[in-house]
């Protein structure tokens, strides 16, 4: 399992070294909108980092060399899914050196604020989307799904936003009721309902998986 993870890392350096930029980049320049700009940089590295994994495995038939390993295709999904919590904790952890490094040597620089709730609310936003577009790519290959998982990952941002923009706007009571828990509260609110969608996500990826031909 480590291994596999490992794996996905190992074979996009140069995806990893972008993703720092990418991080350094939004978190000084987009720190103006707050927790919201910590919640696009996590998802958008997640999302360079989890589809580029898929991207270089679908191009070099990498599937087709782990399948013939003793390798259980369980354990092959299962460590696609837990590499996006591993890719947003790493994208979590850049933004909070950087935090960090500009508090510290008192830089005059503002970076994306922290915070428990913006932490957390940036894992379960890249694993809700993850376990939306997972299933597809194990369907279709990572080739035949790009569209449709580019489409989703705009639709998520800017749908997202104009969603609660809405709520905000027409149905302020939802909105005050999430507001009034406290953070742990709303965090095991929120948290809940995506664990269940990442475990049924997972199970649906694992299902077409081994009905897959390669």
């Amino acid at each position: 399992m480590f291994h596999l993870i490992k794996k996905d890392l190992l074979v996009q350096k140069k995806s990893v070294l972008l993703s720092i930029v990418f991080i350094l980049f939004f978190s000084l320049f987009f720190s103006k909108i707050g927790a919201p700009g910590l919640l696009i940089g996590v998802l958008g590295v997640t999302y360079l980092l989890a589809l580029g994994s898929s991207a270089i495995d679908d191009k070099n038939n990498s599937d087709k060399m782990l399948i013939s390993l003793p390798i259980k295709r369980n354990t092959i999904v299962l460590a696609k899914y837990l590499s996006v919590i591993v890719f947003a904790a790493f994208a979590i952890l850049i933004n909070l050196l950087i935090y960090l490094v500009v508090d510290i040597l008192k830089l005059p620089l503002q970076p994306i604020p922290f915070s428990l709730t913006g932490m957390a609310g940036s894992i379960i936003v890249s694993v809700l989307y993850c376990s939306i577009s997972f299933p597809v790519i194990f369907k279709y290959g990572f080739l035949k799904s790009r569209m449709i998982n580019s489409l989703l990952f705009f639709l998520l941002i800017f749908g997202g936003s104009a969603l609660i923009s809405y709520m905000t706007e027409n149905n302020p009571r939802s909105l005050f009721i999430l507001s009034s828990l406290s953070n742990i509260e709303a965090i095991f609110v929120i948290l809940l309902p995506t664990i269940f969608i990442f475990v049924l996500s997972y199970l649906l990826s694992l299902s077409f998986y081994k009905n897959r031909e390669f």
